[in-house]
C-alpha cells in the first residue's frame, strides 16, 4: 500500500527527525591529502649461492654441498646469525650440449644450484660480507637489496602529514567559498607506499672482490594518501 503525505505532514516528520533533515541540508567538503617522509635504509639483503657442474647428478650435488658448507661457514665467520640465512632456491638438473640441427639434444652433464638470502642488519659490515662470500667461492651473486627494517613509525608520520595536508586544502576551499571549516566527518586511507627493496646489481662481484664494488643504500620514500570529509559551518 502506498501512503501519500501532504506537505504539512512531511514537514512535521522532518521536525521530529532532525537527523533526516540534517543529512539533506548539511554542507561539506571532501578532499584528498598526501604526505611522505624520506629515510635511509638500515638493512640489506644479499642473494648469493653456488652452482656446480659434474658428469652425474650425484657428483654435482656432492660438490655443491661441500662448496655451500664453506660459504655458510664464511657467513657465520662474518657475523651473520643462522636466523638471517634462508635458502631461497635449490635445484639439480641436467645441462645440454649446444643445439645441433636435426640431432636430438644431448645431455652434457648435471648441475646443482643452491642459493641463500642473507639479511645484513649492520650496513657497516656489508662490504666485508660481500667480500667474504666471493672469497668463499660464491659464483652466484644476484644483487643487493636495501630496505628499512621497521617502517611502520615512518608510515605513521606520513599519515599525519597526509591528514594535515587534507585539512590545509579543505580550509583553503572553505575560505574561498565564504564558509568555515567544521568537524571531521570521515577519514579514509586511500593508499600507502612502503619502500620496496632497492636493488643494486652486483654481477661484477663474480669476477672481482666485493670490497672494490661501491654500494650505497641511498634513501627511500614512504608515502600515504587519505580522503577526508569535513563539515562546513
Amino acid at each position: 500500500m502506498i501512503r501519500i503525505f501532504p506537505l504539512a505532514a512531511l514537514a512535521v516528520l522532518l521536525a521530529f527527525n532532525p537527523a533526516a533533515a540534517d543529512d539533506g541540508m548539511k554542507r561539506f567538503v571532501a578532499v584528498q591529502g598526501s604526505g611522505s617522509v624520506t629515510a635511509t635504509p638500515d638493512q640489506a639483503h644479499v642473494n648469493t649461492g653456488i652452482t656446480t657442474k659434474a658428469d652425474t647428478a650425484r657428483q654435482a650435488l656432492d660438490a655443491n654441498n661441500a662448496a655451500m658448507a664453506r660459504l655458510m661457514a664464511a657467513l657465520k665467520q662474518a657475523g651473520i646469525e643462522e636466523k638471517d640465512i634462508r635458502t631461497s632456491n635449490f635445484n639439480v638438473s641436467p645441462w645440454y650440449e649446444p643445439y645441433v640441427r636435426n640431432r636430438p639434444r644431448v645431455i652434457g652433464g648435471y648441475q646443482a644450484s643452491n642459493q641463500v638470502r642473507v639479511r645484513v642488519r649492520d650496513l657497516a659490515k656489508l662490504g666485508g660480507i660481500l667480500d667474504a662470500v666471493v672469497t668463499a667461492g660464491s659464483n652466484r651473486v644476484n644483487g643487493v637489496q636495501f630496505d628499512i627494517a621497521e617502517p611502520e613509525a615512518l608510515m605513521d608520520d606520513a599519515r599525519r602529514k597526509a591528514v594535515a595536508d587534507a585539512k590545509r586544502r579543505a580550509t583553503l576551499y572553505a575560505e574561498a567559498a565564504g564558509a568555515k571549516l567544521g568537524r571531521v566527518v570521515s577519514i579514509n586511507e586511500q593508499a600507502t607506499h612502503f619502500p620496496r627493496p632497492f636493488m643494486v646489481q652486483a654481477d661484477s662481484l663474480r669476477s672481482a672482490k666485493a670490497a672494490e664494488v661501491p654500494v650505497s643504500p641511498g634513501t627511500q620514500e614512504i608515502s600515504a594518501t587519505v580522503s577526508v570529509r569535513f563539515e562546513l559551518e
